[in-house]
């Protein structure tokens, strides 16, 4: 038979595994030597933000993580900064809960138990999410800069996909309640109320409420009224870091980060990030609000995600996965899925200050209009019983 001529495999992700396990591999690997370098030689990588605030909340005095002098003496005791830089402690008081037992461990220790912990978390719920991927999820490249720095990006994706395939199995209420636990890092939780209320997904909504509320609750009883007024009272510092870019527009991903970096005046270029956030807004609503194929709503509303705030970070990409595994899913050209795959490379060496512009948002604008793109050419007949037998199945795509 010509090769022109056969039948595309029954499995859309096979022509991708041989390399993408592959490039899991190799970013598992660079990730050790990542995590021996800290350990000989400890720096100031995100984790140690983390730590220093179990520390002092293990120490009984939590209101100190929010404390910027005091966290900075515990940080400089185990790891080396350059010049005048800080690393405080943006999240709500019951993270602090969490993340209390790595205080027993030294630090570059509690970097590589906390990393390794929560990346099996994130192949877990990238498995359940998209059985037929297999472990392709673990090959995306913003995984490197998630566990090179001992962020909490697979803990926020691991909530992100797990939320949606509850979602999607018809679990609304538990989806909601995995859902809610995103108000720890409510700047990925944006795009959330639009795609719910549009879908009209009121016990969602309900789970939500529930679990956002019980999360503030317990950081209150677990650690008194005290802490959160601290944690509140920092807020504005990280504002101040949105809209200045106190750590470099370089960092942030997000297209208000991008127009500044270009040189694009403050207000200019947060009323183009409205305009950029708004119009995703848009098409979450007439997503959400048709009857169409569950992937295509993830797919949606994850590119969306990463374009609301202009807090984000590539770490905070993974939770772009849905977006990935519907334009597979939906056959589009090997070569754009791989480039768009690969992309986060080139922003690492953004990051790193290496490039003289910021490129991060073009990524989700593109997995954005191309997922849109998809879900608007798809067939939508039979949907409805598509979502069922995703959910008698057990995964959100599993016999799609």
């Amino acid at each position: 038979m010509d090769q022109a001529t056969q039948p595309a495999p029954a499995n859309p992700f096979a022509p991708y595994r041989r390399v993408g396990h592959a490039l899991a591999l190799i970013i598992l690997a660079v990730s050790c030597v990542e995590f021996a370098r800290n350990w000989l030689h400890p720096s100031s990588r995100d984790f140690v933000s983390f730590w220093g605030a179990a520390k002092l909340a293990w120490a009984g005095t939590p209101a100190l993580a929010y404390n910027n002098a005091a966290l900075h003496a515990v940080q400089v005791k185990v790891a080396s900064f350059s010049g005048s830089a800080e690393m405080p402690f943006p999240y709500a008081p019951a993270f602090l809960l969490i993340l209390m037992p790595f205080a027993a461990l030294p630090f570059p220790l509690a970097m590589v138990v906390w990393t390794l912990g929560t990346w099996g978390l994130y192949a877990f719920a990238a498995r359940r999410f998209a059985p037929e991927a297999g472990w392709l999820p673990l090959a995306f490249p913003a995984i490197f800069a998630t566990a090179a720095i001992g962020q909490n990006g697979f803990l926020t994706a691991t909530l992100f996909l797990v939320g949606l395939a509850l979602l999607h199995r018809g679990r609304q209420f538990a989806a909601g309640l995995v859902l809610g636990c995103l108000v720890l890092k409510p700047q990925l939780a944006l795009m959330l109320p639009v795609a719910m209320l549009a879908g009209r997904e009121w016990r969602v909504i309900a789970g939500a409420i529930v679990s956002a509320t019980a999360l503030m609750l317990v950081g209150v009883l677990a650690f008194g009224p005290a802490v959160t007024t601290a944690w509140l009272d920092q807020m504005p510092l990280y504002a101040r870091i949105a809209r200045d870019g106190l750590v470099g527009w370089h960092k942030l991903v997000s297209v208000y980060a991008a127009a500044r970096e270009a040189g694009m005046p403050e207000q200019a270029a947060f009323t183009l990030h409205a305009v950029v956030a708004l119009a995703a807004a848009a098409l979450v609503a007439r997503c959400w609000t048709s009857k169409t194929e569950p992937m295509a709503k993830a797919a949606v509303l994850a590119a969306a995600t990463m374009l609301a705030s202009p807090y984000v970070y590539l770490y905070d990409a993974l939770v772009l996965i849905p977006a990935f595994v519907w334009l597979v899913q939906r056959r589009a050209p090997i070569a754009l899925v791989a480039t768009l795959w690969l992309s986060p490379l080139l922003i690492i060496v953004q990051t790193a200050g290496a490039v003289p512009v910021n490129i991060g948002p073009l990524l989700p604008i593109a997995l954005l209009g191309l997922s849109y793109r998809a879900w608007r050419d798809a067939p939508t007949a039979n949907a409805a019983d598509r979502s069922i037998d995703l959910g008698k199945r057990g995964g959100l795509v599993a016999g799609c």
